[in-house]
């Protein structure tokens, strides 16, 4: 995905990388063909933000419809911006009230076996992350918040796939969705501390800006953690673009001082071919 294939009508891009994987279905939400007014204009996908509940409902009905995957459900957690991770297996999925009933379980990482079933993952800034094994049909979604990204858990969703589902490395393909750049992102020593104990290679994704604080790459971090994970570099595809500077594609909860609305990084278990 560039920047040049931003369309301005488009409410979702999906990464070349992943568009032709057989059996996936994904897609990262813009901001842009909703219904929501200001300042949640206008395709506002969170019901936790003080947007009208039925503009939120008609934007996830023509984000879904686009994908054309609008009678499926959509499942998402409540995003605690900490290393939970929650398998949505038969169990889960035969509840009475599924999916509503996940809303409420706090996780930010979801992982399922179940095609038919959106895995979604709500974001204004930090970064949405697509798992999908190939060989085994397993899809998670992550998200990598700097906590999360701290607390290892896209490689604790790695480990996890692999556990119970016999997921390998080599399997996986991971989509990187638009977040926050290191442009636009500075934090303090108390969240550099917290990276520089993650990884030797820290320094890839951190910057000192000379004034006593750091620009942080997010998308870099997590990028490394997939590769320390042992998932293959050819296989990590990543948007790079930057929700912060573009305002007319993006909500941005830093830019906009916490006012503002949440896309949305979907992936599902489609029909498996041949």
């Amino acid at each position: 995905m560039t920047e040049e294939g931003v369309r301005q009508e488009l409410r979702y891009l999906q990464l070349e990388g992943l568009r032709g994987t057989p059996g996936l279905v994904h897609g990262f939400s813009t901001r842009r063909g909703g219904v929501s007014q200001v300042p949640f204009d206008s395709l506002n996908l969170s019901f936790e933000v003080e947007d009208d509940a039925q503009s939120v409902r008609e934007n996830r009905r023509l984000l879904l419809s686009d994908l054309g995957i609008g009678d499926k459900p959509l499942v998402k957690a409540k995003q605690v911006h900490e290393d939970h991770i929650l398998v949505i297996d038969e169990d889960v999925a035969a509840k009475p009230d599924f999916p509503e009933t996940v809303s409420s379980y706090p996780a930010d990482a979801l992982i399922t076996p179940l095609p038919g079933i959106i895995l979604s993952v709500s974001v204004a800034d930090c970064v949405p992350l697509l798992l999908f094994d190939q060989r085994n049909r397993i899809a998670a979604t992550v998200h990598g918040g700097w906590r999360s990204t701290a607390a290892r858990l896209a490689a604790k969703v790695v480990r996890k796939m692999g556990e119970i589902f016999g997921t390998r490395p080599d399997d996986l393909v991971a989509g990187i969705g638009p977040s926050i750049g290191p442009c636009c992102y500075e934090v303090d020593e108390p969240v550099i501390a917290a990276f520089a104990n993650l990884s030797p290679h820290w320094q890839e994704w951190v910057r000192e800006n000379g004034r006593g604080r750091w620009s942080l790459d997010l998308a870099k971090a997590n990028c490394r953690q997939l590769l320390e994970a042992a998932v293959p570099q050819g296989q990590i595809f990543s948007s790079r673009m930057c929700t912060s500077c573009r305002q007319e594609f993006f909500f941005s909860h830093r830019r906009d001082s916490g006012k503002t609305g949440r896309m949305m990084g979907v992936i599902m278990i489609g029909e498996a071919h041949g």
